[in-house]
């Protein structure tokens, strides 16, 4: 299993040219999703899109069905 810590950042710069490794593509997917998610639900920063967009997320779930206790 492989672990990547990526930054989030409101003032992330795609670099230019091709990503040196999964880790520089990651954080460039990650913050391009953020950006996308302030933008989608107006909010002012990435971490509040993300607040939002998981609201949304949760908010869709289906509620859990209750099953009684077999006794």
């Amino acid at each position: 299993m492989t672990t990547y810590t990526i930054p989030i950042t409101d003032d992330y710069t795609v670099p230019e040219g091709p990503f040196a490794d999964n880790a520089a593509y990651l954080t460039f997917v990650l913050n391009r999703a953020a950006e996308s998610y302030r933008n989608q639900y107006a909010a002012a920063d990435f971490e509040a899109g993300i607040t939002a967009a998981r609201e949304a997320y949760n908010a869709a779930l289906p509620a859990p069905v209750e099953t009684p206790d077999a006794a």
